[in-house]
């Protein structure tokens, strides 16, 4: 079901009525792909705003082996590589790949500035997207600075848990594998040492956490 813009991140605060006078003076592209589809390769010029409003994409980072890295998934509505638009390397920093049929809103780079400059809500919206993308690039990067696997599963388990003692893995153990960029009966053995210890008991997704603090200092391991 395709979002409307008013409920996204990008047009928060402006009605339809605002949003359609807005995009009535700036030219932009409605676009579909097809599930599986290759939307954005890496290193592909990011001369463009795309809004995914409808579906869901996956974002992949592949190395000069050609071994992929599972960055995120990522559900309508969402904007891509808001950060990576203007700057002195303006590229996509990964492949971006349909993970159902999805529909895009594309405003081109010359279009978008016309358009920001037209609402100050507007602008500030973009700021405050590209800010929260910094903020959670240099997570990413803090996360992926754990060379021992247990400690980015417990990290994982701490975010995921969001305070409370018992809660539902978002994940499946295939996608934690490729988030973390390893095998997957590797991650299944983190979790069991983690169980074997007594500091976490799980039983299919559903983690309990036994034991908190141990579990902050297997983070640090």
């Amino acid at each position: 079901m395709e979002i409307k813009l008013t409920s996204t991140s990008l047009f928060k605060g402006l009605n339809e009525d605002e949003i359609d006078i807005l995009l009535s003076k700036i030219t932009f592209q409605r676009k579909q792909f097809l599930k599986n589809t290759l939307i954005v390769s890496q290193g592909e010029n990011c001369d463009r705003l795309m809004l995914l409003i409808e579906g869901s994409v996956k974002g992949e980072m592949m190395n000069q082996a050609g071994k992929s890295l599972k960055i995120e998934d990522m559900d309508a509505p969402r904007v891509l590589a808001s950060a990576f638009i203007f700057g002195k390397r303006t590229v996509f920093p990964v492949n971006i790949t349909a993970l159902t049929d999805v529909k895009f809103l594309i405003i081109p780079k010359p279009e978008l500035l016309r358009l920001l400059r037209l609402n100050d809500v507007l602008l500030q919206n973009f700021l405050g997207m590209v800010s929260s993308r910094a903020q959670f690039l240099s997570e990413k990067l803090r996360f992926h600075s754990f060379k021992v696997l247990r400690a980015k599963v417990a990290n994982y388990l701490i975010d995921e848990s969001q305070q409370q003692s018992s809660f539902k893995l978002k994940h499946s153990q295939n996608e934690l594998a490729e988030l973390f960029g390893v095998a997957r009966p590797s991650i299944g053995r983190a979790f069991l040492q983690l169980q074997d210890d007594k500091i976490i008991d799980i039983r299919y997704k559903q983690v309990t956490i036994i034991d908190k603090q141990r579990l902050l200092e297997a983070c640090n391991e």
